[in-house]
């Protein structure tokens, strides 16, 4: 008997969400741009990374209720609206003093998180669909909210240094809770090709927000190759991101999707990254060493977090062992030469782009060649 896949139309309003959460994550290179003797400090980068989780994570919450029950009624378009607006707030807070940022950022997590808690609550006393995903999602999102409450009183009696753990903590919670709360869950209420689109909608949108930070390189009046091989790097590493998760994995199938997940929290922020490598290579006092590491760690998590979803390939296609020491090899070989030739711009971006454009060219012929055999 053959499985219905859920089919589900990706709405205005949710694009819209989209767009309010990727001016979020933009704003995070404020954490991580400006370099302090060179480099990036390790508190300020790990507090870069545990934010971006924390946004991520609110950014899937709401994306999860809307795949498995949104419809759109009077409710959830209200409590939509008080979620963006506290995200909007939220992203505003974002600066390098923690001190200062953690009240606000920690209220607005919590307000958006009791708005998504509030839609599936509603849900379980609709009983209009199986609720067996919303009462296991109502468990963990109150453990949430308790843990971003905490965050912000600890935060009221500028007690920071704890507010950092909680917020760990809850990101946590967020991951790997759903593990041991399973109850009865129907894998057939999440709509795959409609988180698929979710997902490559905010990427998208993440690549469009690193070609503007790029687009202050564009100097009419100094003309110059370096802008445009700027954009020849992100444009390829746009080319590897939909072949692999656009043409070669197939969106229609009933899963639970998790690795879709968790791989694309570490895309978003390897796109980051790159984008914050490209700023550094322009700025004198940046470290050129520290520099290439940056950049050589970005594009090889955003390889590994694209290529752990081939699981998910049509039948007709495979990444097998050939492909992988072929990926390995451009990987090697640009991060050599980006090492090697740091101090030189153009050697810099003779690496990243054979990095990038061997996979995607990679890619292309497994798509390109697998298909004429349909």
């Amino acid at each position: 008997m053959s499985i219905k896949i859920k089919e589900k139309k990706v709405e205005l309003i949710e694009l819209f969400y989209d767009l309010i959460y990727v001016y979020a994550i933009s704003r995070l290179t404020l954490l991580i741009e400006e370099p302090q003797n060179g480099v990036i400090p390790v508190s300020g980068f790990l507090r870069y990374i545990v934010v971006c989780f924390v946004i991520l994570q609110a950014w899937l919450y709401l994306t999860n209720y809307v795949n498995r029950y949104g419809r759109w009624k009077w409710y959830e378009y209200a409590l939509t609206a008080v979620n963006m607006t506290a995200t909007v707030y939220m992203a505003n807070t974002i600066s390098e003093d923690w001190n200062e940022m953690t009240l606000t950022f920690n209220l607005a997590m919590l307000i958006m998180l009791l708005c998504v808690a509030a839609m599936y609550f509603i849900q379980t006393r609709l009983k209009q669909q199986e609720t067996g995903a919303a009462k296991n999602s109502l468990v963990i999102l109150s453990v949430d909210c308790f843990l971003y409450l905490a965050a912000f009183l600890f935060s009221v009696f500028h007690m920071e240094q704890i507010v950092i753990w909680l917020d760990v903590v809850a990101v946590l919670v967020g991951a790997f809770l759903p593990f041991f709360v399973r109850g009865k869950f129907d894998a057939s209420i999440i709509s795959f090709p409609h988180l698929v689109e979710r997902f490559e909608l905010i990427t998208i949108i993440t690549f469009g927000e690193g070609i503007v930070g790029m687009t202050g390189f564009f100097d009419v009046k100094n003309f110059s190759f370096r802008p445009i091989l700027v954009f020849a790097a992100i444009l390829a590493l746009f080319g590897c991101y939909v072949t692999q998760i656009h043409y070669l994995c197939n969106h229609h199938r009933v899963d639970r999707a998790l690795p879709l997940m968790f791989s694309h929290y570490f895309i978003v922020i390897a796109v980051n990254l790159i984008t914050v490598a490209f700023k550094f290579l322009e700025n004198e006092a940046a470290d050129s060493l520290f520099t290439a590491g940056l950049m050589s760690t970005a594009i090889v998590l955003f390889f590994v977090a694209i290529y752990a979803n081939s699981r998910y390939y049509h039948e007709k296609f495979s990444l097998n062992g050939k492909n992988i020491l072929c990926s390995a090899a451009f990987l090697a070989v640009g991060i050599a030469i980006m090492f090697i030739m740091r101090n030189s711009v153009y050697g810099f971006l003779a690496g990243t782009l054979i990095s990038v454009c061997g996979n995607f060219a990679m890619l292309l012929l497994k798509y390109k060649g697998d298909k004429n055999y349909e």
